[in-house]
């Protein structure tokens, strides 16, 4: 079972449902629309107020986190409970909301996977952002070639643009009357009036007008929307969906909404010269030149791919269903008694849903103590060996995505997230977050300021690494599949490299070499906690000359460029016989 919710302003939202569900029972799958509309499968109570009663501000928003949860609304109430019931009686396998933020995110509570529509306009805010993060799958009922608007792009990969959805067929042999215009008002309302038809029908002598509003309305304008030389509308999808099946020129007069969703809607239809728009009601006398300009466009409708459209909403909410991501998630960091403070940090602000594998470098009953809440391994104080066993303990603890992440850095809660979507994108391939440097003191897991210089694409995107050499090992993930590949192939990170530094940048070269792809991952953002540091790191002079020689012996230069130059300055080091060598103690 799965469930429906469709808004009630207008008609279009319950005319949409309709035609996904009709679809939904041709893939075997039983749905329920629940709605305020009539003709609902189950018609639940209204939450409307009169506009002298709506509250403002916390009152109505709950401040600024949702758009209507007024107080006192008893409808509001009856109608949760009335979602609550069902859901609880029937256990629906998903729920496709169209639109809610608040039905979503009720939903949602109640453990139940949402898939939601994306609907035109400017939908930046918190609220809407809070319900494209919730849904599993977001369904965009307009044409694959519409550019996404930034405020989806965090949420790019589970966007599904599906085409246009129209109720209507196209009428095969009909023929267009060039002089007749008809005239579509949907149910939502919209700001002309008969007096400014009238004026609109003096000055367009020839032309015969059809208005299908109010009472002219009907319920099914294909022939006359087949037939019209021109067709009159507002800019709402559905409108602008049959307008598409039935290959009408057209001319958009987009209404006030909520959000600027049919302005911005129709830019995109003139943009793509499908049809001529006028952002208010043009005067009598420019109507001739409109109802000329909209007849000689030549719109290839085709382009709003409104053919097998409803199909493939129904089949982006069966996979919601059917298919909801329950990936075993493990983090997996490495530690000594020193990062002990840092460790808890990671561990208690991770994300919940990911378990945690503490590989311990020394010092594993100190840990133990320290981060009860990671499952803590005693590995050996070799950073490649023990990477190597992390992710070989998290695969035998049913682990399927990998997660690496460095004992001083905290994840934000977008990290994981991120780093799953990324993976479902790109299944065979190593990704990875940037890394913001916290000051000392500071603890955040928000406000990111990564570090420049490793690639920070925009939430939502993934960059394709063209330098391998930029990858660190501070935060990085991968399929539990990809994992056993690399391991079977190279070994993972290579254990010849002792104490400190090089091996993740071996590791970086065998990927290349073995054509897995590295992607940099918009958004999954990792916070590193300040400790003390020497730069260059004398400390670890001789594992870096060592670890340099031996990443020099494979791939035939040198790695850490930078430290070893400073190293030189200072005189500690120098190139001899192509080979970095002590040559005295700064």
């Amino acid at each position: 079972m799965i469930g429906i919710y469709a808004h009630h302003h207008g008609s279009g939202h319950i005319q949409r449902c309709r035609q996904i569900q009709r679809q939904l029972a041709e893939l075997g799958e039983e749905s329920v629309i629940l709605s305020t509309s009539e003709g609902a499968d189950v018609v639940i109570a209204d939450d409307g107020i009169d506009d002298a009663a709506r509250p403002h501000g916390r009152a109505m928003t709950a401040g600024g986190t949702l758009h209507y949860a007024p107080y006192g609304n008893a409808g509001l109430r009856h109608r949760l409970a009335a979602i609550a019931e069902w859901v609880a009686a029937n256990d629906p396998k998903a729920f496709y909301v169209d639109v809610s933020v608040e039905v979503g995110a009720f939903v949602r509570l109640m453990g139940v996977p949402v898939a939601t529509l994306a609907m035109p306009g400017l939908r930046d805010d918190a609220p809407h952002q809070l319900a494209y993060t919730q849904a599993d799958a977001i369904i965009a009922a307009w044409p694959s070639w519409v550019k996404l608007p930034d405020h989806l792009a965090a949420h790019a990969s589970r966007v599904h643009a599906v085409g246009g959805i129209s109720r209507l067929r196209p009428l095969v042999g009909a023929q267009r009357d060039p002089n007749h215009v008809v005239v579509m008002a949907g149910k939502g309302g919209s700001t002309w009036g008969p007096e400014d038809w009238d004026a609109v029908e003096q000055a367009c002598p020839g032309y015969r007008f059809t208005y299908l509003a109010g009472e002219n309305r009907v319920d099914d304008p294909t022939e006359l929307l087949s037939t019209a030389g021109v067709v009159v509308t507002a800019g709402g999808q559905n409108s602008i969906a049959d307008i598409a099946v039935t290959g009408a020129p057209a001319i958009l007069l987009p209404q006030p909404r909520p959000f600027i969703e049919q302005k911005l809607n129709a830019r995109q239809i003139a943009g793509a010269g499908l049809a001529v728009v006028a952002e208010s009601f043009p005067a009598p006398a420019e109507w001739p030149g409109l109802l000329e300009r909209a007849a000689a466009l030549g719109a290839d409708w085709l382009r709003w791919e409104t053919e097998g459209a409803a199909l493939r909403a129904a089949e982006v909410i069966a996979g919601a269903a059917n298919g909801a991501s329950t990936s075993t998630i493990a983090i997996i960091s490495l530690a000594d008694a020193s990062r002990a403070g840092h460790l808890t940090h990671q561990v208690n602000l991770k994300p919940e849903g990911t378990q945690h594998i503490t590989v311990a470098l020394a010092d594993a009953d100190v840990l133990r103590k320290a981060v009860p809440k990671s499952h803590v391994v005693a590995g050996e104080r070799n950073l490649a060996a023990a990477r190597n066993l992390g992710a070989r303990t998290a695969i035998e603890r049913g682990a399927e995505i990998l997660i690496f992440l460095d004992a001083d850095c905290v994840a934000s809660n977008e990290l994981v997230n991120h780093y799953v979507e990324a993976l479902a994108a790109r299944p065979e391939s190593v990704v990875s977050g940037p890394v913001t440097y916290m000051k000392p003191g500071e603890l955040r897991t928000v406000a990111p300021d990564p570090h420049p210089a490793r690639p920070n694409p925009a939430p939502g995107h993934l960059e394709k690494a063209a330098d391998y050499n930029l990858f660190w090992s501070l935060s990085f993930a991968m399929r539990a599949q990809t994992w056993q590949r690399i391991e079977a192939q190279f070994g993972g990170f290579d254990t010849g490299f002792a104490g400190y530094g090089g091996e993740d940048t071996d590791f970086a070269r065998n990927l290349a070499a073995h054509g897995v792809e590295l992607y940099w991952v918009g958004g999954a953002h990792a916070f590193h906690q300040h400790h003390p540091v020497s730069s260059p790191p004398w400390e670890h002079l001789d594992d870096i000359l060592a670890n340099t020689a031996y990443f020099h012996s494979k791939w035939g230069d040198y790695p850490m460029g930078g430290w070893l130059e400073q190293f030189a300055a200072d005189g500690a080091i120098e190139l001899i016989d192509a080979t970095w060598q002590r040559t005295g103690t700064p």
